[in-house]
């Protein structure tokens, strides 16, 4: 390895090996101009090093060279992303400049563990020592990422990460959400007690903003989980995440939703949402009471609405008959997904267009 390339991988972490292999992914082996802030390994790759060391030695400290071999990695690059990712989560103290690499508390905690409580709260905590990992979840609540072309600009603006790391810190972030969820860390709370996420209210999550920072919002009231049967698991935080968002950000407004409750009883905050947004955007598919509820509290107030459903669901009289509907494709294929976004855009900007018509719900009722 050149000096030049030694330079360009120390910038991107700290004690770089000065020699060894280049067998890394190729994202992980670019040269960087900035320096990122979160490890190359996922945290299923990192807790690897801590296994080896308890079943190997003992769990004593042990030599780079011999953790290599146990791994069956080369002593270059590949052995100190994963021994400086290991570090970073908290489960090993050391890279492969230490003499020797040892098992922090963290990861005792793991290899160790008496219970699987005790290994669940173990990999809860590895994942809030990386302070940008934590700062996104805590961002979005919980749930579930825009697509990586609607995040970049938060990313930015919010997180101060240069573009040059936002494919991998995307990528690398959803496949320890995925390790998370798979190992039942998720229902134990990722987020620690001292957590402080930036939010619109208590109980409104961020979903995605255009560039510029339109101070534009809308609200998406829609179903939180599935109750028909018509619609698999996680139907609607497809939709959500797909369709929704992007043609609202596309439309040239801030996304925003509720918070994922443990129950479907309405929160104050949420009747509060539904009041300030410019936008309210509903998704009366399976006609569910809770969205028909919001629904009905936002044409008393007579502020704006954009009415979305999948192809297939009934008409619901009174709201058909006087207010514009798109019908989404529920597929949810790739191509079905590309074509619906940009009609839905126009079907948002022109329901805000017409914000001001004298043909809202409350006032062609009020006029009989």
């Amino acid at each position: 390895m050149s000096s030049e390339e030694e330079k360009a991988v120390e910038d991107s972490q700290d004690d770089a090996p000065e020699n060894g292999d280049v067998s890394t992914p190729k994202q992980r082996r670019k040269k960087s101009k900035g320096t990122r802030p979160f490890p190359v390994n996922t945290i299923e790759e990192s807790i690897a090093v801590a296994k080896v060391i308890r079943e190997f030695n003992g769990g004593n400290p042990w030599g780079p060279d011999d953790i290599a071999k146990a791994l069956k990695v080369g002593k270059g690059n590949n052995l100190y992303y994963l021994t400086a990712s290991s570090r970073d989560y908290g489960f090993t103290e050391g890279t492969i400049r230490a003499e020797k690499i040892s098992l922090a508390n963290l990861g005792k905690n793991v290899v160790y563990a008496r219970s699987k409580e005790e290994e669940v709260q173990a990999y809860a905590a590895a994942f809030n020592n990386v302070p940008l990992f934590k700062s996104v979840h805590e961002y979005y609540k919980g749930r579930e990422l825009p697509q990586i072309d609607y995040l970049r600009n938060t990313l930015v603006t919010e997180f101060s990460l240069d573009e040059e790391f936002h494919d991998e810190f995307y990528e690398t972030y959803q496949k320890n959400i995925r390790f998370l969820a798979d190992n039942k860390v998720l229902d134990a709370k990722v987020s620690g007690p001292q957590s402080t996420p930036k939010q619109h209210s208590d109980d409104s999550l961020i979903l995605g903003e255009p560039e510029g920072k339109s101070s534009l919002v809308a609200f998406v009231a829609m179903p939180f989980s599935e109750k028909s049967g018509d619609y698999p698991d996680g139907f609607f935080d497809e939709v959500l995440t797909q369709i929704i968002t992007p043609a609202a950000i596309s439309a040239g407004f801030k996304a925003e939703t509720a918070k994922k409750m443990g129950s479907d009883v309405i929160q104050s905050t949420i009747i509060g949402d539904l009041t300030k947004a410019d936008l309210v955007i509903v998704d009366l598919t399976e006609h569910n009471p809770n969205v028909l509820f919001e629904l009905g509290w936002r044409m008393a107030i007579d502020k704006p609405v954009v009415l979305i459903r999948a192809i297939g669901t009934k008409p619901i009289f009174d709201v058909d008959h006087m207010l514009r509907v798109f019908d989404y494709d529920p597929r949810l294929w790739k191509s079905t997904i590309e074509k619906d976004i940009p009609k839905m855009a126009e079907h948002i900007k022109a329901s805000w267009k017409n914000r001001n018509s004298d043909k809202t719900y409350a006032k062609m009722l009020n006029s009989k």
